[in-house]
């Protein structure tokens, strides 16, 4: 009983159970070592076991176990927590971050079948004369998992308390999210976009601020990541589309203003959110900004959703143009209207010769498409004047405004 417990049927290594009990075991014993729990899985499994079946999948998992127990990591231990989720006790000599990188990713054959299989890997260095229990310690060691940016050019993370205070604000803010949203603490902001040459307004981008009662006014970086990894971020985004509308529909309709709001990847999976959007044909005067990352992983329905949008007179803009890996092959994909430049370009105007010249051909490049540029994050003249000169279309930043509340947007345009 014991063994059918703490052995893994599948990969003959440790279950959860067994792996927690030996590790007590062990870190107990030798108190002088340095030990470290790794938290490993595998990039899209899910995707490989609906693919080629659970038989492959069960191989490749029996392959990687393999591998890691021979590996120069050297594993004390090995086991598997859930599908391809595995811990590994190990030496923390036996840590080597640049061997690492190389080792988690591996090419798997099988017959006709070859496979690229990536990893990634949350580390936690466990300390000296440490009061966690093995559960706590494999929870951070996962947690840093979850907080690599990167799986491809830096698959692994270690541990930090930062990461702990982060995931905690995060989880509350999940928690406090329906509540807010019925309170009406969110408040949607507008930033006035101008035109490059005139300097008059002529569009804005809807934002989100939380006024929450107890903690003040909190920025879209502390709660939208959670949001976004939860996908309770359409809830919220929903809650910004009928603000919006609303305020168009009662308060601008004499006023010729678009106005742009941000589309989650998780909204372009969401069929509620965009058949609202669709069953509403009076919303010509709202755009829709979605990120470079969203785009490149749009399913067929999601794409024919904003060519329907695209169709009947919607702008679509490309939000941080510049700011990942296959932005060119995304802006040729697709018949965007408008691209908004990552800010880090701008926001290094005049510090970089190499950067003013890739922002200028960046520029160039879009109106050769037919597309309109909008530069964000504009702060000083130098900015504005170097855009200007080089015909950017659109400015959006402090330079001209920060975001504003609705009646002080509404004040401004109406002036």
């Amino acid at each position: 009983m014991t063994r059918e417990l703490e052995i893994d049927s599948v990969t003959e290594t440790y279950t959860r159970e067994g792996f927690f009990r030996r590790t007590n075991e062990i870190i107990k014993r030798n108190t002088q070592q340095e030990f470290a729990i790794m938290y490993l899985n595998l990039v899209d499994f899910k995707i490989i076991n609906d693919l080629y079946g659970y038989e492959i999948g069960d191989m490749i998992l029996n392959d990687l176990v393999v591998q890691l127990q021979n590996s120069f990591l050297k594993p004390i231990l090995v086991a598997r927590m859930v599908a391809d989720q595995f811990t590994l006790l190990i030496n923390k000599r036996n840590v080597d971050y640049e061997k690492l990188i190389k080792y988690l990713h591996f090419t798997y054959h099988y017959e006709s079948i070859t496979l690229d299989i990536y990893g990634r890997c949350g580390i936690y260095l466990i300390p000296h004369e440490t009061t966690l229990n093995i559960l706590d310690m494999c929870d951070r060691a996962k947690l840093a998992k979850n907080y690599i940016s990167n799986r491809y050019l830096k698959p692994y993370a270690v541990y930090n308390e930062k990461m702990k205070s982060d995931h905690e604000e995060r989880s509350m803010s999940l928690i406090q999210l329906d509540e807010a949203i019925k309170n009406k603490e969110f408040q949607v902001y507008y930033q006035p976009i101008y035109d490059g040459q005139t300097e008059k307004i002529v569009s804005a981008e809807a934002l989100v601020r939380w006024h929450s009662p107890t903690n003040g006014v909190i920025l879209p970086s502390k709660f939208i990541p959670a949001l976004e990894e939860s996908g309770y971020i359409t809830i919220l985004d929903t809650y910004v589309y009928q603000s919006v509308q609303e305020f168009l529909e009662k308060e601008c309709q004499d006023i010729p203003i678009k106005i742009s709001m941000n589309l989650s990847r998780m909204d372009l999976m969401n069929q509620n959110i965009m058949n609202l959007i669709l069953e509403n044909e009076r919303n010509q005067h709202i755009n829709y900004e979605v990120t470079e990352s969203a785009y490149s992983s749009l399913s067929v329905n999601a794409n024919d959703f904003l060519s329907t949008l695209h169709q009947r007179g919607n702008m679509i803009l490309m939000d941080d143009f510049g700011s990942g890996v296959s932005s060119l092959s995304t802006i040729r994909d697709f018949e965007f209207d408008i691209i908004k430049i990552d800010m880090g370009f701008v926001r290094n105007i005049g510090y970089s010769q190499s950067n003013d010249s890739i922002l200028a051909s960046l520029i160039e490049m879009i109106h050769r498409l037919e597309m309109k540029v909008v530069a964000e994050g504009v702060e000083t003249k130098e900015q504005l004047d170097f855009l200007k000169e080089h015909g950017c279309d659109f400015i959006q930043g402090f330079y001209f405004s920060k975001p504003l509340i609705k009646n002080d947007f509404k004040k401004l345009i109406s002036n």
